[in-house]
């Protein structure tokens, strides 16, 4: 394995059980095997190398068929308890930490919400919608802690009810 995918490899793993906020180049170089200057100066920032450890965007592969709503809120759930990185948790993130504000935005908006538009085949406007509940929902949970005391079904139900609301309005 080469340097680059060490340290992606090492980071993966660290923001999956920490968070973005919460892990330090320092330790994802520790991780990885080398030093904090090769970690920068292979991925360039601790947003980029987040950006590479973490899914372009949230991928909507084995769908159960359930209410998608509800499958969308169980993926992100289904994510913090496996302890994965989570995308739209890190999406406004991305965009403030880059270097070209415009082009970031233009790239979150092409990798999550056009995509989340042909899964929902709704208008812009709804899709929007959705993305903003799906952007506070994950923030919600890994950035601030929320709903760590509601059992994951629980919370699936309730916020997937929520999500299915605006699908369906």
């Amino acid at each position: 394995m080469n340097a680059r995918d060490a340290i992606i490899s090492a980071a993966q793993q660290l923001f999956g059980e920490q968070g973005y906020t919460a892990v330090t180049i320092k330790e994802v170089a520790a991780k990885a095997g080398y030093s904090p200057a090769m970690v920068m100066k292979t991925m360039g920032s601790k947003a980029l190398l987040y950006a590479a450890a973490t899914p372009a965007a949230p991928s909507y592969e084995n769908w159960s068929g359930e209410p998608l709503g509800f499958h969308l809120a169980r993926r992100l759930v289904e994510r913090r308890e496996a302890q994965h990185a989570e995308p739209w948790a890190m999406a406004a993130i991305r965009v403030h930490d880059a270097p070209d504000k415009e082009e970031a935005r233009r790239e979150v908006r092409t990798q999550y919400l056009a995509r989340l538009r042909e899964i929902l085949g709704v208008h812009h406007q709804k899709a929007e919608l959705v993305m903003s509940l799906l952007i506070g929902f994950g923030t919600g949970m890994r950035g601030l802690g929320l709903f760590s005391e509601v059992p994951p079904e629980e919370l699936i139900q309730q916020y997937g009810a929520l999500l299915q609301q605006v699908i369906d309005s």
